[in-house]
């Protein structure tokens, strides 16, 4: 089936993601985000009349527009069960985390992302194939990554452009902070903070997590089991047994991870707001604050402190995946431009491997 592909919206610095697919005479759009910035949306003139929206995950970034779907047309909504039950104000239909499916007429394949709960990469019968990777990670010990098929043309996560640092050094770096006293881990619930709280009380820190962060934990031994890696369900198990439980009135105590990854939201906005002018508790992000944001407000102040833990590929991981899934074309998403340079010179030692900045592209 002839296909373009156009983006709306992700081939700049951390842009919410938006992709519309065109094949004959439907359009489908891949994901439809919302930040990081606040109220940062893809342009819905651009997106134009959809006959179904397909999400990669649940993070604002790649699903927090869905308010933008009256305007679209009203196209149905597709995503995993897992994605589905986490969305408010809106139903849809759930695909596979790891199987077949066909949506608006094209065939679809999922497998699981690496990255989050329902998360999953998607490869579409359109044009000579199209791969599209959403957001993914191979270092995760909680969620599951599943191997793409080989695909001509491929979207990639470049988040992290041409970073190679693992993730060890990050968590021994995180676990030397939290020594030093009590401390508040604001993350996403349906990403890192199950993860980093599940491998902090391995290391036998006092944990605390609030009812968002328990909740994918148990949805991620339950529901959306086919997420997590088989041997992390007993972990998790063992963190819902073991951790204590944080609200908007705890005092600062231990290692407290809760939702509010941008420190604006949930258990850990308030709790922020009531100790960002006091000297205790450390305040610790591990992943991108955006400009605007409370956390970003803070980093730059001094008063809290900034430790990335990996959820996105790092360089020789995506030059791993490329190597898997041999396309003819790679489009780098959700990172800088200036990392283009890096991925011509890295595709110049693979012949027959195209790199693309821009759009539309002929499928």
């Amino acid at each position: 089936m002839n296909a373009t592909l156009n983006a709306v919206s992700g081939l700049g610095p951390k842009e919410p993601a938006a992709f519309v697919v065109e094949a004959g005479s439907r359009r489908l759009l891949l994901d439809c985000g919302e930040g990081p910035e606040p109220g940062r949306v893809p342009d819905v003139e651009r997106i134009g009349h959809i006959d179904a929206v397909v999400l990669s995950h649940g993070h604002n970034d790649h699903a927090g527009a869905l308010r933008l779907l009256e305007r679209m047309g009203q196209p149905q909504l597709f995503a995993t069960a897992p994605v589905l039950s986490r969305l408010k104000g809106v139903t849809g239909h759930a695909i596979p985390i790891r199987g077949r499916c066909e949506i608006a007429g094209i065939a679809v394949e999922t497998g699981a992302n690496g990255h989050a709960p329902g998360g999953v990469w998607m490869r579409l019968a359109v044009g000579d194939g199209l791969l599209y990777m959403g957001d993914y990670s191979f270092e995760s010990r909680l969620y599951v990554f599943d191997p793409p098929p080989p695909t001509p043309t491929m979207i990639f996560d470049n988040s992290y452009g041409d970073a190679e640092e693992a993730i060890e050094p990050q968590q021994r770096r995180i676990l030397d902070i939290l020594a030093r006293g009590p401390a508040l881990l604001p993350v996403p619930p349906d990403g890192r903070g199950p993860e980093l709280a599940m491998v902090l009380l391995e290391a036998g820190l006092d944990i605390a997590i609030d009812e968002q962060v328990r909740s994918v934990a148990i949805m991620l031994t339950q529901a959306a089991r086919e997420s997590a890696r088989p041997e992390s369900v007993p972990r998790l198990e063992r963190l819902i047994r073991n951790a204590r439980r944080l609200d908007a009135d705890a005092e600062p105590q231990g290692t407290m991870v809760s939702h509010g990854g941008s420190g604006d939201a949930g258990v850990a906005g308030a709790l922020i707001k009531r100790w960002q002018d006091k000297p205790e508790p450390i305040i610790l992000f591990t992943g991108h604050v955006a400009s605007g944001t409370t956390g970003r407000r803070l980093v730059e102040s001094g008063r809290a402190l900034f430790q990335r833990w990996n959820v996105h590929p790092r360089a020789s991981d995506n030059l791993a995946l490329i190597d898997s899934v041999r396309p003819r074309r790679i489009i780098p998403a959700f990172g800088d431009s200036k990392y283009a340079a890096f991925w011509q010179s890295r595709m110049a030692q693979r012949q027959g491997c195209e790199v693309l900045t821009t759009t539309p592209v002929v499928l």
